[in-house]
C-alpha cells in the first residue's frame, strides 16, 4: 500500500541517506503516512514540515488538513491550521463547516487565538501558549531529543515533569 518511490525513500532514508528536498514535498503525506506506518519519527517530522513549508492552508482544505494532523499527529500542521482558523475567522464562519471539528481540540484553537492576540512572545516558562517549535527546541535542551512525535499537550507535560525533576 507504499508507492514504491515512497518506500525507496523510506529505505534510503532507513539505512543513512536523507531524503531530497523535492521528492520530500513531492511526496510529503504519502512519506508521512508511511513513517507514521512503520514510526520511523524524523523522517515523519521533516516530511511534515516540508508539508506545512510547501501548502497554503485556506478556507477550502483547512478542515482536511485539521482532520490529518489530528489523525497522524502532526502538532507542527495542526498549528498552522489552528493559527489560519484564529487569523481568518470571518472567512471560516462564512465557508467552512465546522460539523467535523473535533471537541478536543477547541484548546489548540484558544491557544492559536491567545496567540494571536497577545503575539508570540511569552514568559519563558509559560508552555501553554508557546509554539510547537518552541516546545520541541526546550525539550531537546533537556535531553528528550529532537525526535519529539506528540500532541502539545504531551510536549507540555514533558517539560513540566523535566522541571520537576531538575
Amino acid at each position: 500500500d507504499i508507492k514504491p518511490d515512497v518506500f525507496h525513500q523510506l529505505l534510503w532514508y532507513v539505512y543513512g541517506g536523507t531524503v531530497p528536498e523535492t521528492p520530500l514535498k513531492e511526496y510529503a503525506k504519502d512519506i508521512i503516512d508511511a513513517a507514521d506506518k512503520y514510526s520511523i519519527v524524523n523522517l515523519k517530522l521533516e516530511a511534515e514540515a516540508a508539508y506545512v513549508k510547501s501548502t497554503t492552508i485556506t478556507a477550502d482544505n483547512a478542515m482536511d488538513n485539521l482532520l490529518y494532523a489530528d489523525a497522524k499527529n502532526l502538532a507542527v500542521l495542526k498549528e498552522a491550521v489552528m493559527d489560519f482558523l484564529a487569523d481568518n475567522g470571518g472567512e471560516v464562519i462564512g465557508n467552512v463547516s465546522l460539523d467535523q471539528f473535533p471537541g478536543h481540540l477547541v484548546r489548540d484553537l484558544l491557544v492559536a487565538t491567545t496567540r494571536r492576540n497577545e503575539g508570540d512572545s511569552g514568559r519563558d516558562d509559560d508552555f501553554t501558549t508557546m509554539r510547537v517549535s518552541e516546545l520541541r527546541r526546550k525539550l531537546h535542551e533537556k535531553g528528550v531529543g529532537m525526535n519529539v512525535d506528540g500532541s502539545r499537550e504531551a510536549m507540555i507535560e514533558a517539560l513540566r515533569s523535566g522541571a520537576a525533576a531538575s
